[in-house]
């Protein structure tokens, strides 16, 4: 049976989340002398990478091809595993985190712009957030799968081995996306000088108020993002260091942020309930040190990604093609730098204050987003409700 390009990427994204270290990765990094500060160090590193090579990715996305940059991404990411599995220590892990920021803002942006220009080449852009929730939630079944094998890989064999694995769906996703093509739609815009579309974009996007505070909310994921990624292993190690466990749990974190992605198309009018669902719950196990934090945890996961599903998907809905991907990585370039200080400030709470500590500066945060929602957001999202009509309408411009 011939694949169709959607489906091409939908497995794509389920083999670029077949990753094998991922659910074991804080079990590897200890093994091998690399303490909490460390773990807060090779995050920086990763998110420094990422910041510096963000906008000219997307831009060498929209100038060159999406579908060049989603193979060099795979690239970067087998390159990256090899590396990391070889490391003695902390310096070598962390130059390899360099290849996974690189593959990290490579696939970032370029992504969601070719499905995108896919579907609108189909006609049927009304279906882009439930088709990138699906997407995004193979990503994470994928990773699930992966996160469930890795601690049994691991007492089978070796941590190493959960590295060295890793290299087979790399080589398969590159393969796979060698077979596809480049979108007509890109390639007709591409005669528009990127640089003043881009400006142009992101003007229109800032003056749309609704837009702007959602981006500020965006980058607020990113951070809690980066506790739920880099330290959320740590968190868990807590309460258990069995590594098969650790696997598991981590799956488990996979499949809630896959559930919230697929559901997520049927939450576009929900969106101070799901601000609420992506903070609270934060704000909760700040208030109490107990294992059941881990259950209240994956509300947040879910809720957390269907927002950032709704927050792109109105980004998407107000870019023209020629800079969706360049627009895309200036957004999250903004949540990167913000995450750099905050992966410093988290590996030093959770070595010298506690992970507990650690948590509560996430329930800070949680709680000011969801006050600056309750305060501003709310009126902005009346003020421009067309946002919340069908899908594919450009909003009226409201200005403050």
């Amino acid at each position: 049976m011939k694949l169709t390009q959607i489906q091409k990427l939908l497995l794509s994204n389920f083999l670029t989340g077949l990753i094998f270290w991922y659910g074991i990765e804080k079990l590897f990094m200890a093994s091998i002398g690399i303490d909490e500060v460390g773990v807060g160090l090779v995050a920086a590193v990763a998110l420094i990478s990422g910041l510096l090579l963000d906008v000219p990715t997307g831009i060498l996305a929209d100038k060159w091809s999406r579908k060049g940059t989603l193979i060099l991404g795979s690239v970067s990411l087998a390159l990256c595993s090899l590396l990391a599995g070889s490391s003695p220590g902390l310096a070598v892990y962390a130059i390899s985190m360099l290849l996974y920021g690189l593959y990290d803002v490579l696939v970032e942006g370029s992504y969601q712009a070719v499905v995108y220009d896919t579907l609108r080449e189909e006609k049927r852009t009304e279906e882009y957030s439930r088709m990138i929730g699906w997407a995004y939630g193979l990503f994470l079944v994928g990773a699930g799968v992966a996160n469930v094998a890795s601690g049994f890989i691991a007492e089978a064999w070796s941590f190493e081995a959960t590295y060295y694995l890793s290299l087979i769906p790399c080589a398969l996703n590159i393969m796979l996306l060698l077979t596809m093509r480049e979108p007509q739609y890109h390639q007709l815009e591409r005669k528009e000088r990127i640089i003043r579309e881009l400006g142009k974009a992101t003007k229109n996007i800032l003056h749309i108020r609704l837009l702007r505070i959602l981006t500020i909310i965006m980058i607020s994921l990113s951070l809690m993002e980066l506790f739920k990624a880099d330290f959320g292993q740590l968190y868990i190690l807590r309460y258990t260091n069995d590594a098969a466990l650790v696997g598991i749990l981590w799956a488990v974190y996979a499949f809630m942020w896959a559930l919230g992605s697929i559901i997520a198309h049927r939450l576009r009018t929900r969106l101070t309930p799901l601000i609420i669902a992506s903070t609270l719950p934060l704000i909760l196990i700040g208030l109490v040190d107990h294992w059941f934090g881990l259950v209240i945890f994956a509300v947040q996961i879910v809720a957390s990604s269907a927002l950032d599903n709704q927050i792109e998907t109105r980004i998407q809905e107000n870019t023209p093609s020629s800079v969706r991907a360049s627009l895309l990585s200036t957004v999250t370039a903004a949540g990167t730098a913000a995450s750099i200080p905050m992966s410093f400030l988290l590996g030093w709470a959770f070595r010298d204050l506690g992970g507990f500590r650690a948590v509560q500066i996430m329930a800070v945060l949680g709680a000011a987003v969801l006050l600056y929602w309750l305060l501003v957001g709310r009126k902005a999202l009346h003020a421009d409700d067309k946002l919340l009509a069908e899908p594919g309408i450009l909003p009226v411009l409201t200005k403050d």
